[in-house]
C-alpha cells in the first residue's frame, strides 16, 4: 500500500486516461491522510456517464470538507464542439462561484481535487494557481489522454494540463487502476 507521505508540502498531479484509477488513488491518499488535520476536497467530476467519470466515496469525518457540485461532461453531453464549449464555461463559472469560494472560507493545510481538467476545459489556469496557492499540501488528479476526439475544447484542456504539470513537483502517471 502507498503512503501519503511523500506527498505531505508538495503539489502532486495525478494523471492518466480515462478509467486507470485516478480516483481510486486520490481517494487511498485521502484516507492515508486522516488523522493528520483538516482537508478541503473538491471534487470536481460529474457522475459516472457511460462508463467515464464519477464522484469520490467521501468517509464521514469532520476534518473533511468535501464541496462538489453538478457538472456536465460536456463531450459526452453535447450535440457539437459549441455547445460542449458552452457546457464547459458553465462548469468552470459554477466551480469558481461555488466550489473555489467554499475552499478558499476553510483553513487547512491540505487541498484535494478530483477530476481537475473539467475546470480547466475553459477555466483559468492562473486563478487554480492562485487556489493552490493557499496549501502546502496539494493533490490533484486529471485526465490526459487519447479516449476524446481532437477539439479547441480539448486542445484547450491539454495545453492548461500541461502548464499545471510545471506547476507541480510531481506528476505521477496513472496508467491501471491495479497499481493502486
Amino acid at each position: 500500500m502507498k503512503t501519503c507521505k511523500p506527498f505531505f508540502g508538495l503539489r502532486t498531479l495525478i494523471v492518466g486516461d480515462v478509467n486507470t484509477g485516478k480516483t481510486s488513488y486520490l481517494q487511498l491518499l485521502l484516507l492515508e491522510c486522516r488523522g493528520r488535520g483538516p482537508i478541503v476536497v473538491l471534487d470536481m467530476a460529474p457522475e459516472r456517464n457511460q462508463g467515464v467519470g464519477g464522484k469520490m466515496t467521501i468517509p464521514s469525518d469532520p476534518d473533511i470538507h468535501y464541496f462538489t457540485t453538478t457538472i456536465r461532461p460536456p463531450r459526452l453531453t453535447a450535440e457539437d464542439d459549441h455547445e460542449a464549449q458552452r457546457i464547459a464555461a458553465d462548469n468552470a463559472e459554477m466551480i469558481e462561484k461555488d466550489l473555489f469560494k467554499k475552499a478558499e472560507a476553510v483553513n487547512t493545510q491540505a487541498l484535494i481535487i478530483n477530476d481537475v481538467s473539467l475546470y480547466l476545459q475553459m477555466g483559468e489556469l492562473g486563478r487554480l494557481l492562485e487556489l493552490m496557492e493557499r496549501y502546502p499540501t496539494v493533490v490533484i488528479n486529471g485526465y490526459m489522454g487519447n479516449t476524446f476526439k481532437d477539439s479547441a475544447l480539448t486542445r484547450r484542456e491539454k495545453k492548461n494540463m500541461e502548464g499545471l504539470s510545471t506547476a507541480c513537483d510531481q506528476v505521477i502517471q496513472s496508467e491501471d487502476k491495479e497499481k493502486f
